[in-house]
């Protein structure tokens, strides 16, 4: 082996050792019941879970303190919680670790309240502790041990009503009913009173445009056979796109969409655009 393989190795090694890993000491698992001041505890530490599990009453807390450490040193990793565990059904929750940044100290109060009614309801639930972090660090998933809930049976009723809320409707993936949508009806016609006096305003406004065009503004019809004669076609489309415009305002009131309307009316203005 060449002296470049040995460097390489012995530098993949080093690089091995630099990284601690995390685990903590400390380990200590204490049952307060109502009116304790102390309360029962237990050791655990990393590889020795809690040999027996924790009977927890309704009335029960159950504190968990340890000392998190990065390496030999004690220190304040980016993620530490207990994963408490249903091994039957496999549903799981977990609890977020306070940790001290000046010591590493952690602890964590479990009671009745902070379990789901799910977890609740079963007769084991695991305890593992999970510390990772950022960077080259090995973590660490360790067994701490079990808890057993200890219910009675009021608050069996008070928990399946629990369980019950939580999930919710049973039907809940199940096929829906059919959705049936109610259009609104089309607009109807206005009643005919109301469109004969819109139809007398119009009236009335060209007759008032004429009554104003002929006398101040120069208006000469004799001037329209002349116009013919110079450009009869020109003359003739524009006049008729006109025409067209107001027949197809007629066909937008009586049966056409709007959609349909405003088609033949970009198409009629453009004619009378061009040709006028």
């Amino acid at each position: 082996m060449s002296l470049r393989s040995l460097l390489l190795i012995a530098s993949c090694a080093l690089a091995a050792t630099a990284s601690p890993n995390w685990t903590f000491t400390a380990g200590k698992a204490t049952l307060l019941q109502k009116g304790e001041a102390e309360g029962r505890s237990s050791s655990f530490a990393p590889g020795k879970p809690l040999e027996d599990p924790i009977a927890l009453g309704s009335k029960d807390t159950l504190k968990l303190t340890l000392t998190l450490n990065e390496g030999e040193d004690t220190g304040r990793p980016h993620q530490a919680y207990v994963l408490v565990k249903d091994a039957g059904s496999d549903l799981e929750t977990h609890y977020p670790l306070s940790v001290k940044s000046n010591n590493g100290k952690a602890k964590l109060d479990l009671t009745h309240k902070d379990i789901p009614a799910h977890l609740l309801d079963t007769s084991d639930l695991s305890l593992s502790l999970v510390i990772a972090s950022f960077g080259d660090n090995t973590p660490l998933l360790a067994p701490i041990g079990s808890v057993k809930p200890v219910i009675t049976d009021a608050e069996k009723v008070t928990l399946e009503k629990q369980k019950a809320k939580d999930v919710g409707d049973e039907e809940r993936f199940g096929s829906k009913p059919e959705i049936r949508h109610t259009f609104r009806a089309d607009p109807k016609n206005p009643p005919l009173v109301i469109t004969l006096a819109f139809l007398g305003a119009v009236l009335a406004s060209f007759v008032g445009i004429l009554g104003v065009w002929f006398p101040f503004l120069g208006a000469n019809l004799g001037h329209l056979p002349k116009a013919m004669g110079t450009a009869p076609i020109a003359h003739t489309v524009f006049f008729g796109s006109l025409i067209a415009v107001e027949g197809l305002f007629v066909l937008y009131y009586t049966r056409w969409n709007l959609f349909q309307t405003l088609g033949g009316v970009g198409i009629a203005g453009l004619i009378s655009f061009l040709s006028g």
